[in-house]
């Protein structure tokens, strides 16, 4: 069964990491000047002068941070992809205990040809300071900054789009408007789910539910509020004609909705009380998300093949599985077409299983 309390729990902790994470410059802000002490590895990067000629991506971490050791080789696939045309430039503060500056040139040193990037230390927190603030902010943190030396993205290394922000801002057609009028739905966001928290632990669940509607009707992707929903679905029944009611008429508001329609239909095929699944609006939504795509996503491919599957029609998921790598290898995501394939021959045995 579902349990509420440790999500909202989780959006507890998600909230308080997006406020802080805001903290400092801002996406649109002409990128602060880089106030280095040593250059560790690579040639020393002037901002404001090298700015016009290629993209940098300026990222904090620390010897001790362990997603920080996860998000290297990354960079170095980002800084090896796109070569001349993007400067990473990893920045670390140094401190007299857990990131001493002998402890950096050693862990640089030892990593060798996995951290094929610019690194340097930083001169007494400035540069630390001047991007992310005086607030706390998680490490490893990412700022890309495009061609007029904008700060276009912000976020972490590891995060899946990082590699489509930097196609699109060195192809010059990222949309920073965009991106930042997104940070500031995330801070409506953000104060509506700290809100429903309160509500929940009070016992309000009608204005948990009015709450989660809201969030839906401004971002239809959340995933996290339609999970949240899906919990409540299964762990109140006196709201379970309503929830189906909301969801036919997020299909109906949303079927354009790619991204919306395929949301929805991974949140509803992983409810954990199979009794309780629909499958029948799981379908109609993964139908609409495949449509509205047309056929150029290879995740509105893979997530009706996944709808597929559920009602046991195998034959149809393995041939939208395979379109789901078609399409995958020709948008060149290498990682997400390896994906696709475990899940292909995750199907095709179920096939030969069920015809023994």
């Amino acid at each position: 069964m579902v349990r509420i309390l440790p999500r909202f729990s989780l959006i507890f902790i998600l909230v308080f990491s997006a406020r802080t994470a805001l903290a400092g410059v801002s996406i649109g802000d002409t990128a602060p000047p880089l106030s280095i002490k040593t250059w560790v590895r690579g040639d020393p990067v002037d901002l404001g002068k090298d700015a016009s000629k290629r993209v940098h991506m300026v990222e904090f971490w620390a010897t001790w941070c362990p997603p920080c050791k996860a998000s290297i080789p990354l960079l170095t696939q980002y800084q090896k992809k796109h070569g001349k045309e993007l400067n990473i430039v990893s920045v670390t503060d140094p401190d007299t205990d857990r990131n001493t500056p002998t402890m950096i040139k050693q862990f640089v040193k030892d990593q060798g040809s996995q951290m094929e990037y610019i690194v340097a230390m930083d001169d007494r927190g400035a540069t630390t300071n001047a991007y992310m603030g005086s607030d706390e902010v998680g490490i490893p943190q990412a700022y890309v900054v495009d061609k007029s030396g904008k700060v276009a993205w912000i976020g972490s290394p590891l995060d899946p789009s990082l590699d489509q922000v930097l196609k699109d801002v060195i192809a010059g057609k990222f949309d920073v408007a965009k991106a930042k009028a997104s940070i500031g739905l995330e801070q409506e966001l953000e104060k509506k789910f700290a809100t429903l928290d309160r509500a929940y632990q009070m016992g309000q669940m009608d204005t948990v539910w009015k709450g989660l509607i809201e969030i839906t009707q401004l971002d239809p992707t959340n995933a996290m509020a339609m999970e949240l929903m899906a919990g409540i679905y299964v762990s109140e029944p006196d709201r379970r004609e309503p929830i189906r009611k909301w969801v036919q008429d997020h299909i109906a508001k949303n079927g354009e909705n790619s991204n919306a329609m395929g949301v929805l239909a991974l949140t509803l095929c992983r409810i954990d009380d199979f009794t309780l699944r629909m499958p029948d609006l799981a379908l109609q939504a993964a139908k609409a998300a495949y449509d509205s795509s047309k056929q150029k996503d290879y995740r509105a491919s893979q997530v009706y093949a996944r709808t597929q599957y559920e009602i046991g029609a195998l034959d149809k998921a393995i041939k939208l599985q395979e379109e789901a790598i078609t399409v995958a290898s020709a948008e060149n995501k290498d990682d997400a077409k390896d994906d696709a394939k475990k899940i292909l021959e995750f199907y095709q045995t179920c096939k030969k299983l069920q015809t023994q």
